[in-house]
């Protein structure tokens, strides 16, 4: 399929550079098959390409963007854009024009005070009918692109607001919590109060950030030790955590992502004394944070939907354009969350 569309991006820009240069050469009344249709052709064929290659790397680095950020990105990205393509243009023009001069054996000399003087003055015309279309087309492009994402990403936060809301007081969760702490409140006063400041805690951070679309990485981290330390209330050592995250403070993830990756471990593996699970969670070069566990399935499992891992894996899709993957292999279940850099 890429292929296929490389090759029909090829096509396009060459059928298009042709009539271009048909088109000039007609209303210069000169010979539509001569070398200098050919040599022109190709050049702007070069040029075509060189500005969907440009235009497409504008387009992938605005596709995170909101709208909002577009607004103050959209002027320094079209001058960034103009401003190269009439560079390309008029490099990729005298180039054409030196090659013309080679092959028809003209005086090198007189290259430079003709090119000036005379052939870049001649384009002007035609270079800016074809930015016009060019401006008209990255506009366009840029602020759809940046509209139906919003649009999107709105919908999802609504089904994520629900999902959150319903899932703030999970019933199953608050019930061992509840139990774990009339456990514990008999025998250490101090020992439960810190264990509902914990409670708290996660619930707070789950309020104050359902409006967020990205966290810093570290306070992700945080929130998912305070969570797991309180299922440790409950299951002591039959669950583990080890955690391998360098420089944390620099990376961003979407909230409640690791707190959903290690949650879905607990719920669908048996944990004993004796075979106690292991959740690790390590950065890979700075692009992902993995999440695995050796797999250890328990034989009746309520409520299976994936309902958060599907939930995540669109809200990764949307607001970082990524892919949540997931893998199961020499009985080690792994998810790969993407992360983004915040500074080097």
């Amino acid at each position: 399929m890429k292929n296929r569309k490389k090759l029909k991006v090829f096509g396009g820009a060459f059928l298009f550079s042709l009539a271009f240069t048909l088109s000039i050469r007609m209303g210069q009344g000169g010979a539509l098959l001569s070398t200098s249709v050919w040599i022109f052709t190709a050049t702007n064929f070069l040029t075509v390409l060189c500005v969907v290659i440009l235009f497409h790397k504008i387009l992938v680095d605005n596709a995170h963007k909101s709208v909002r950020q577009l607004k103050k990105q959209m002027l320094p990205s079209f001058v960034f854009f103009l401003v190269v393509t009439v560079f390309l243009s008029l490099l990729l023009y005298s180039l054409g024009v030196y090659i013309l001069y080679l092959t028809e054996g003209w005086r090198i000399d007189n290259y430079l005070k003709i090119l000036f003087q005379r052939d870049i003055p001649n384009t002007y015309v035609p270079l800016a009918i074809g930015l016009f279309f060019a401006s008209i087309v990255f506009f366009y492009t840029t602020w759809r692109q940046a509209i139906e994402r919003e649009q999107r990403l709105q919908e999802e936060k609504l089904k994520y607001k629900y999902r959150t809301l319903k899932t703030q007081v999970n019933p199953h969760f608050l019930f061992n919590s509840l139990n774990t702490l009339s456990e514990v409140i008999y025998e250490d006063v101090k020992k439960a109060d810190h264990y509902i400041q914990k409670l708290a805690g996660i619930y707070r951070y789950i309020l104050d950030n359902e409006e967020t679309d990205l966290i810093s990485l570290s306070e992700e981290i945080d929130f998912v030790k305070q969570y797991f330390s309180l299922q440790q209330e409950r299951l002591g050592n039959k669950i583990e955590l080890e955690i391998a995250c360098e420089n944390a403070d620099k990376f961003k993830v979407i909230p409640i992502s690791l707190q959903i990756l290690v949650e879905n471990a607990l719920k669908h593996n048996v944990a004993s004394e004796e075979n106690p699970l292991k959740i690790k969670i390590c950065t890979v070069e700075g692009k992902y944070i993995i999440v695995s566990n050796r797999i250890q399935k328990k034989n009746i499992l309520k409520d299976a939907r994936g309902t958060g891992l599907a939930n995540l894996k669109e809200r990764v899709k949307l607001i970082m354009g990524e892919n949540l993957f997931i893998d199961q292999a020499n009985n080690q279940f792994l998810i790969q969350l993407p992360i983004i850099r915040t500074c080097s």
